[in-house]
């Protein structure tokens, strides 16, 4: 049983960084891994995958599903990095999701793969991996 406050967080507000310093923050589901660190699988040509390979800081919160800090979150503030889909590590990360998640990350990926037939992405897929002190 893991003892890091996110572990059981349903979803969290991920902040990723402009270059100009400015956050933007999404709503991500997020599923802890088995050295201790979380992740989270997304579009190879997103916007937060594109701003974390221009700088790794991370801020993450417990949220609701529209990415809605809840009253009194802690911040919690680590570095991600950004995994690609043909990496192994990318599985590992899609696992941890898969069995977090069950039944809805299914229909999420079905629903990924159908869009992926229509708009024809050369980025594929990615996963960020996220390390988040213990505190």
């Amino acid at each position: 049983m893991s003892t890091h406050p996110l572990a059981e967080a349903k979803y969290v507000s991920f902040t990723t960084f402009r270059r100009n310093g400015d956050p933007v923050a999404v709503a991500v589901w997020f599923a802890e891994l088995p050295d201790g660190s979380f992740g989270f699988t997304t579009g190879g040509d997103s916007w937060k995958v594109k701003r974390l390979r221009n700088d790794p800081r991370v801020r993450v919160q417990r949220s609701d599903v529209r990415g809605r800090v809840q009253p009194g979150a802690v911040v919690h503030e680590g570095t991600a990095a950004v995994i690609d889909g043909s990496d192994p590590r990318f599985r590992e990360i899609e696992r941890a999701i898969a069995a977090k998640y069950g039944f809805m990350y299914r229909m999420v990926q079905l629903s990924g793969w159908v869009q992926g037939l229509v708009r024809r992405s050369s980025a594929g897929d990615a996963a960020i991996r996220v390390s988040l002190p213990r505190d």
